[in-house]
């Protein structure tokens, strides 16, 4: 087998490009088959605290240090 690489070098190579492409293929179909299997919530339910209706609280001064300062 080795003397059939030293007459096709790149074919290696070729073999190697060949596994990691099939590997990529493969990790994405089936991260894409598990998101069909456990499908995420398009909406919020309506009694989730989330939709609740609550005041923002203020947001703070940009610049704490020069208000103290002055």
């Amino acid at each position: 087998m080795s003397k059939f690489f030293e007459a096709h070098p790149m074919l290696l190579f070729a073999l190697e490009a060949g596994v990691a492409l099939f590997l990529l293929i493969f990790i994405v179909v089936w991260t894409m088959g598990t998101a069909k299997k456990n499908p995420r919530p398009t909406r919020a339910p309506d009694n989730h605290p989330s939709r609740q209706a609550s005041p923002a609280p203020e947001a703070p001064a940009q610049d704490q240090d020069n208000a103290k300062r002055q």
